[in-house]
């Protein structure tokens, strides 16, 4: 089976579009998705609606982000920084009934054939950032199956190791990773719609599970249409000239 893996899309429809494309292209047959639709872009009801239509269909399965928690979790505001806010407060309410249902009742953890789905950690699903060896070991037994697939960071990365040694390789360009059944991984793919590592191309990855290969893959999409309607919306400068930045 290929599953396209898809983080942080952020309310940016022509990074998804582009992503989902992609993904179709390279034979993905089902979805994984490691939270957060909306905060930050200008189309979070219609990642919404394009999230609803694959889940109805039975072809995506995913979690609930910080972003997307904050629908049913209020009491998330105080992490978030102010224009960050900003936009998630205008993104909500873009977002009708039917949308905002769609959104709340995503999962904090997703368990599959042979992975787990979370946006941060499995020990903090919504605020902590699985970032460091050290969250590795401490969290090696707090997940099911071979992977362990994250968003949150916006930074695709893989760590591969055991109980004792853990390795890990942050992806600069497209390539494959081998997973070696002796390991155990967490990996992330990056975002789909505000990639944080200088490159405003929209990340995601493909997991061949009967190759037992992980693809980092990235896509150029038109993203100045994206700041076009990230203006015309009114959304804070600093996130318009961080998404033209690719941080």
């Amino acid at each position: 089976m290929k599953y396209g893996i898809l983080a942080d899309i952020h309310g940016n429809l022509e990074a998804l579009r582009a992503a989902l494309l992609r993904l179709q292209k390279e034979g993905a047959e089902k979805y994984i998705f490691c939270g957060d639709l909306i905060g930050y872009g200008p189309d979070p009801k219609a990642c919404v609606e394009l999230y609803c239509q694959l889940s109805q269909a039975g072809l995506i399965e995913g979690v609930l982000g910080n972003h997307d928690g904050i629908i049913a979790h209020p009491e998330l505001r105080p992490y978030f920084h102010v224009d960050a806010l900003e936009a998630l407060d205008w993104s909500l309410a873009q977002l009708d009934e039917k949308s905002l249902r769609c959104v709340s009742f995503l999962p904090e953890i997703l368990q599959g054939n042979n992975y787990t789905a979370v946006h941060g950690t499995p020990r903090d699903p919504l605020k902590e950032y699985f970032i460091s060896e050290t969250q590795y070991h401490a969290l090696y037994n707090g997940w099911r199956g071979q992977i362990l697939f994250v968003g949150h960071s916006h930074m695709p990365f893989v760590m591969a190791g055991d109980e004792k040694v853990c390795h890990v390789h942050v992806s600069t360009k497209e390539q494959f990773v081998l997973l070696k059944n002796e390991l155990r991984y967490v990996i992330n793919p990056g975002s789909v719609g505000k990639p944080r590592d200088n490159d405003v191309r929209a990340a995601r990855g493909l997991w061949d599970s009967t190759e037992n290969k992980f693809y980092f893959l990235r896509e150029p999409y038109p993203y100045q249409l994206t700041l076009q309607k990230m203006t015309a919306a009114g959304l804070p400068a600093l996130l318009i000239d961080s998404l033209s930045l690719g941080i």
